[in-house]
């Protein structure tokens, strides 16, 4: 996949939290042969962020319901980033979703 994707972190404050899911991710998905560009925010900033940023997919580490007006984006809790269980599928599962999306 040699297209750029625009990747979401959001978590309470748009600091730690979003930090460390967006570089456990980028890694990630990096070894998945995914190249990925990777913006934070807070959940307070994510409509304006996301309305200006378009990102492909969004990682929540607040409930994803908090998550307005995703626009095109896929929403993904990005809980198994923080704990490490259940992160390898969620690498696959994002992974698979690119693939699909850059296939439209």
């Amino acid at each position: 996949m040699a297209e750029n994707y625009k990747v979401l972190a959001v978590c309470g404050a748009g600091l730690a939290t979003s930090t460390h899911v967006a570089k456990s991710l980028q890694t990630g998905l990096e070894k998945q042969g995914v190249n990925c560009q990777i913006r934070t925010c807070s959940v307070a900033e994510s409509s304006g962020v996301i309305f200006q940023y378009k990102p492909h997919v969004i990682l929540a580490t607040v409930s994803v319901d908090s998550i307005k007006n995703p626009g095109n984006a896929k929403v993904y809790s990005g809980v198994p980033l923080l704990t490490g269980i259940g992160s390898q599928k969620l690498f696959d599962e994002i992974t698979e979703y690119l693939k699909n999306v850059s296939e439209k």
